[in-house]
């Protein structure tokens, strides 16, 4: 097995640059979690199945201070009698309470189905911005080995018009040629020149590009493979393929969902309202000390 040399850098392959795209795109990773952010909604729609339980407590301190005069009875008490009543008390209170809805008009079925639905539409969005931010990060890659190789084929080009100009300014001065033979050999060069920083610029542009999408410098780049092998054999077998998995479409009816409260039984917009109309029954247990 050949080992690569010492500071030899390894070719950079189409897969490889994808997958440094899919792991490190800051617009997928926020998707994801805006993902993550759905899946707790699920955690809080299914708590309405759930029973509630609160306690409460208390304790205080309670001062008292009374003044008060009993009235002079003849004989017994010839006089008015005086009297203060001072004392501390701390009073203390304990309470339990558990409550379990029975029935809430289906509320809670449809807010555990608008849950579900809105991960089912996230996760499908977080899929379309998966193929856009793929299908850029290929093309970039692309485009970055096209205007390579334009580059090389412009500099190659401008070295054959060099020699060009060179041999007939050699012929000019022999003889062979006119002064009209020059100027259009120079003007071939000026041209191809002009054609060459065209394409250093629109390399630049492309490298920047490559940069933002897959996060790292474009270098050596290896030619892609085809991928006639991956896609459908058939214009019907392509659009069925559409139909059935394109994420765009998917969402959509997920969010349809999310919106009416679809299931199997396929409820309707209507259903969902009216859940909000309907009469509750809870189930209440209250205990104090």
């Amino acid at each position: 097995m050949l080992s690569a040399l010492p500071g030899e850098v390894a070719a950079e392959t189409i897969e490889s640059a994808l997958a440094r795209a899919y792991q490190g795109n800051p617009q997928l990773n926020a998707q994801r979690a805006i993902v993550r952010q759905n899946d707790e909604g699920v955690a809080q729609a299914l708590s309405g199945y759930r029973p509630t339980l609160s306690a409460t407590a208390s304790v205080g301190e309670q001062y008292t201070n009374q003044t008060g005069v009993f009235p002079a009875v003849p004989p017994a008490l010839p006089n008015s009698l005086a009297y203060t009543v001072k004392g501390v008390t701390t009073p203390r209170s304990v309470g339990v309470n558990a409550g379990q809805t029975l029935f809430n008009g289906q509320q809670t079925v449809n807010q555990v189905r608008k849950a579900e639905s809105q991960v089912s539409a996230a996760r499908e969005t977080l899929r379309v911005m998966e193929e856009s931010v793929l299908l850029s990060g290929a093309t970039a890659y692309m485009d970055v080995s096209r205007d390579a190789a334009n580059l090389e084929v412009q500099q190659n080009n401008v070295r054959v018009l060099q020699r060009t100009l060179k041999d007939t300014r050699n012929r000019f001065t022999a003889g062979q040629v006119t002064p009209t033979d020059v100027a259009q050999a120079e003007a071939q060069l000026a041209a191809g020149e002009a054609t060459l920083h065209a394409a250093e610029s629109t390399l630049m542009t492309t490298r920047a590009n490559y940069r933002r999408i897959i996060g790292v410098e474009a270098s050596n780049l290896s030619p892609a493979s085809p991928v006639d092998r991956l896609a459908p054999t058939t214009l019907n077998a392509a659009i069925a393929v559409g139909i059935a998995e394109n994420p765009s479409r998917r969402t959509i009816r997920r969010r349809c969902r999310a919106i009416a409260g679809e299931d199997r039984r396929r409820c309707t917009v209507a259903d969902a309202r009216l859940a909000g109309q309907r009469p509750t029954t809870d189930l209440f247990e209250h205990s104090h000390a």
